[in-house]
């Protein structure tokens, strides 16, 4: 698992002890509803059909209060951006990722498999076109030989754009700034109030 784009910041570091309990809260907050419009867009947009992606995200808020992490499976963008296909790029026109080859590791083809296993996806091997190298048609197994063409297909006109990660973003993230601006802000009073008491 990787860090999802970057560890979005909370409020500022301080060099004397700050409790953040109005901002801690809001913090928590926004990251659950960032995380459940995640899923929802997942879902929505069926996007990687196993389901892996949709329930490895993780929320982590520091100690302080003061910073929070998304974390989810590294090829998280690749579906938000999408992946421009070896032969075309009308699916992801513009994306920083593009298929080089039609080859496929094997972890990679395992979940392929799997996700044909598993009934979700139809495919038969009835593509009559010459294949690249590698991938001409051999004795196999029935699974085999679908996952190899269903492969091909995925690596030939690449994954769609969908903007499930920005699109959540900018929805749930968009009073952010003010939002933790006034919980901070609430944080000082609170302890002004607990300083003043201990004295």
């Amino acid at each position: 698992m990787q860090e999802a784009k970057s560890k979005i910041a909370g409020v500022g570091e301080s060099a004397t002890k700050f409790e953040t309990f109005v901002a801690q809260s809001v913090l928590e907050q926004y990251g659950k509803d960032f995380i459940a419009l995640l899923q929802k867009n997942i879902k929505d947009r069926q996007i990687v059909a196993s389901g892996k992606l949709e329930s490895n995200i993780g929320l982590d808020i520091d100690e302080a209060g003061k910073n929070m992490t998304i974390t989810m499976l590294d090829y998280f963008d690749f579906p938000n951006e999408g992946v421009q296909g070896v032969k075309f790029k009308k699916n992801a026109q513009g994306s920083p990722y593009k298929f080089k080859n039609y080859g496929m590791n094997a972890e990679g083809r395992a979940s392929i498999k799997e996700y044909i296993q598993s009934g979700r996806a139809k495919i038969s091997d009835t593509y009559k076109a010459k294949r690249p190298k590698g991938l001409e048609k051999k004795k196999k197994s029935l699974i085999d030989t679908q996952t190899d063409q269903l492969i091909y297909l995925i690596k030939k006109h690449g994954i769609k754009r969908t903007e499930y990660f920005n699109d959540a973003f900018d929805t749930v993230f968009s009073t952010f700034a003010e939002d933790m601006a006034k919980a901070y802000g609430e944080d000082v009073a609170l302890n002004i109030k607990l300083i003043s008491k201990s004295k």
